[in-house]
């Protein structure tokens, strides 16, 4: 039986090729068979955006057979029963040299939509439960101690490994009842896990490198699709997420949710905002088929030392509170008061939520909005703070006592 992480390889190579317009590809069918496409090296942007589509369309017939030769389900509902992944397993592959000491904190304003539950591929209970509707839960196929937090259309992923957040976009909600941002944000970023569990336990004692990276991710976005595509829903989100290998730092981002590392009450560290326009920022979603994430995706790496702190959060943090702000309440919090990573997260949000609900405040996207240029845009002005999701991952980079060398 083919694992997860091999059966989205194959359909994600093909994928890039066809996308990066190669001259020929071999594309899986539902059979599970190889075929060529012809030369399509000077093939216009429509013929791309077809093309892309088509080898959806083929992935997700090859996942659908899978399925059912494997589980005997119904192609109406099917899902994939993954692995219990112990503390154990990832014990035996730890050889990181640091490992995360994390919390996180959350608000939520827009929840007061129903959200589909997921009941296909990417949830591991009884389809006919309702546990992706919990705010926090344990991802099947990922360690156990990690954690999926829902935050209205935001999501977050927490492990002593990997953090990550998923701004869910919220303007999706206008287009009708076939869109969940949320539903999309929870699922790019478990998948992402499940993903990068599995890669660790099968190419252990190898650390992640970027091709290896931009690979998972992309197969990730693959997967997140096929799912959408099963509930006929539609969404996007942004993404940015962090992951240990060795002694390092790996970065990846796309559109504006932030990440800061933080040494000695500086932020020596920080991502890129991407924007597809003055206040629209890059995302990936069931629209952007014909662009993989890794195309597009700001990554680096860096080297950490004991107790920086990293702090990843949504727009909803920083549309609200100034980076010098975000930096002196951390130090405040962690290094004057001596407060818990719990406390800290918290104290922060409550920061970024009194501005938000403050009709007279000045804040970033105060600034962002007054800076636009007049003749495109008017004499628009804005003052008060800005009411959104928000999501905070709060770190501290700890020795890891089962890492640091490779076992015998």
């Amino acid at each position: 039986m083919l694992t997860t992480y091999s059966m989205f390889n194959i359909c994600g190579t093909f994928f890039k090729a066809v996308v990066n317009g190669s001259s020929a590809a071999a594309v899986v069918s539902s059979r599970g068979t190889p075929s060529t496409f012809q030369s399509a090296a000077c093939m216009c942007h429509a013929m791309q955006h077809k093309r892309s589509l088509s080898l959806f369309n083929g992935a997700r017939h090859y996942f659908l057979s899978r399925e059912s030769e494997d589980d005997d389900l119904e192609l109406e509902n099917p899902y994939i029963q993954y692995p219990v992944v112990t503390r154990d397993q990832m014990n035996r592959v730890a050889i990181d040299k640091y490992k995360f000491d994390f919390s996180y904190a959350s608000f939520s304003f827009h929840s007061t939509k129903g959200e589909s539950a997921i009941h296909s591929l990417s949830d591991l209970s009884d389809p006919t439960s309702l546990n992706t509707l919990l705010p926090r839960r344990r991802p099947h196929g990922s360690p156990a101690d990690t954690l999926s937090i829902k935050a209205g259309d935001d999501a977050m992923l927490v492990s002593p490994t990997v953090l990550g957040v998923a701004d869910g976009v919220s303007g999706w909600e206008s287009k009708g009842e076939h869109c969940s941002s949320g539903v999309w944000s929870r699922s790019m970023l478990e998948t992402l896990s499940r993903l990068l569990t599995e890669y660790k336990i099968a190419h252990y004692p190898h650390n992640l490198n970027k091709r290896d990276i931009d690979q998972i991710i992309d197969d990730s976005y693959l997967h997140t699709s096929h799912l959408m595509d099963l509930q006929n829903l539609n969404g996007s989100s942004t993404l940015v997420l962090c992951m240990l290998s060795g002694e390092y730092l790996k970065m990846i981002s796309i559109g504006d949710s932030k990440l800061f590392v933080i040494r000695d009450g500086q932020i020596v560290k920080t991502n890129e905002e991407q924007l597809i326009s003055e206040l629209c920022p890059k995302q990936i979603g069931t629209q952007t088929l014909t662009q993989l994430p890794s195309e597009m995706a700001w990554v680096d790496a860096m080297k950490l030392q004991e107790n920086d702190v990293i702090l990843l959060c949504s727009d909803g943090i920083t549309d609200n509170l100034y980076e010098d702000e975000i930096n002196k309440y951390l130090n405040e919090y962690l290094n004057e008061q001596n407060l818990g990573l719990r406390q800290a997260a918290q104290k922060l949000l409550s920061k970024a939520k009194e501005i938000a609900f403050d009709d007279y405040a000045f804040t970033p996207y105060n600034e962002k909005v007054n800076a636009l240029p007049k003749e495109k845009f008017g004499n628009k002005s804005s003052c008060g703070g800005k009411l959104d999701d928000m999501s905070i991952c709060l770190a501290r980079v700890v020795p890891n006592q089962n890492g640091g060398q490779v076992k015998a």
